[in-house]
């Protein structure tokens, strides 16, 4: 059973990762021109979930503070598992691992739902 601790630890965690995730999506909408975006920046993507500095959009997985982002068809390919994702990218220095992970593995389980493909389990 959760003590008191464990309670003020979580909201504690859940708190922090509030304001990342706000200041992550204010950055991803000045990244891509804010309100008046110019004839070559794309605008943000909907964002179908976010896992901190990370977001699972209808394209894939996107980092919404640096311009970074993975098609969904890359990250349900069966050939392609965790391991490599992550070794790959724990190599950046401006990557927060976590969220990256969080948003890698809720990601190819939307897309792969939404595609209709099978994803290999790591």
């Amino acid at each position: 059973m959760a003590n008191e601790d464990d309670l003020q630890r979580e909201m504690n965690r859940l708190r922090m990762l509030k304001w990342r995730e706000r200041d992550a999506r204010r950055k991803a909408y000045d990244m891509h021109g804010g309100d008046r975006p110019g004839p070559g920046e794309r605008p943000l993507r909907p964002i179908i979930t976010q896992c901190g500095t990370w977001a699972v959009t209808p394209f894939g997985v996107e980092c919404l503070v640096h311009p970074y982002e993975i098609q969904w068809d890359s990250i349900t390919d069966p050939r392609v598992d965790d391991d490599y994702w992550l070794r790959y990218l724990a190599k950046k220095d401006w990557i927060i691992l976590e969220d990256f992970a969080n948003a890698l593995h809720h990601g190819r389980k939307i897309h792969a739902f939404l595609q209709g493909v099978t994803v290999k389990e790591s």
